[in-house]
């Protein structure tokens, strides 16, 4: 049987939403889970999760840890540890523990969508390796340090400032998807295109889409946030 979109956040939504992770539909990242919460230190912990393309029923998932919720941007001067797996957050003796394989240095390890215990698994898995990424402070200095980082947060606060009163500014658009995108409203879209023109920033398609998402959640995630869900 196949391991659907559908069936693997059906099987991970609760646990993971028990951990502060909050679900998204995301409509522009290529996972086929989007999951993520702000942590005390102000930045994002984003988990997307990928079904296998050559086992059916296996799926994996990838921490991104930034001050934007763009699940695995690594470009230019953003740190490529700020995208991983959770395998490689581990020791080999817990991956003995946690791991069905006799390869000692296995790391990029897949579960069983339909074996629940294999889920289970992978929620402890989550748990237990998702601190070594904001604990680590040398990481978590060189995203504050980062340019492009630093860039992408500035965009995405700019938007957030401005959304709800985009309709105000009379401005024209050549790069709006046709509609809404997994109920993204389209003033996301419109305030993203307006901002990166504003800013002289990368004007196109994928651009205002991908600024639209990641400003949309933060903004979804800093108001849960306020209000206590998600912590």
């Amino acid at each position: 049987m196949k391991l659907t979109k559908a069936k693997l956040i059906a099987k991970v939504k609760a646990p993971l939403e028990k951990l502060g992770y909050i679900f998204f539909k995301d409509p522009i990242s290529s996972a086929q889970g989007f999951f993520s919460k702000k942590l005390d230190n102000g930045l994002y912990l984003t988990l997307g999760l990928t079904i296998s393309r050559y086992m059916e029923s296996n799926f994996t998932g990838s921490f991104y840890y930034s001050k934007t919720t763009r699940w695995a941007a690594v470009w230019d001067d953003i740190p490529e540890e700020s995208y991983v797996r959770p395998g490689f957050l581990m020791s080999t003796e817990e991956r003995k523990v946690y791991f069905d394989n006799e390869n000692e240095k296995l790391c990029d390890y897949w579960w069983d969508g339909f074996d629940n215990s294999s889920v289970a698994s992978f929620i402890e898995v989550i748990k237990l390796t998702e601190s070594r990424l904001y604990e680590d402070r040398l990481l978590t200095k060189r995203i504050e340090d980062s340019r492009s980082v630093s860039q992408l947060k500035n965009y995405a606060d700019e938007v957030k400032k401005l959304v709800a009163d985009i309709e105000k500014l009379n401005s024209t658009y050549s790069y709006l998807p046709d509609k809404e995108v997994n109920g993204l409203p389209m003033r996301w879209f419109k305030t993203s295109e307006y901002v990166l023109k504003k800013q002289n920033g990368i004007l196109n398609k994928n651009t205002v889409k991908n600024l639209a998402s990641d400003a949309f959640i933060q903004s979804t995630i800093d108001n849960l946030s306020n209000i206590g869900i998600g912590k």
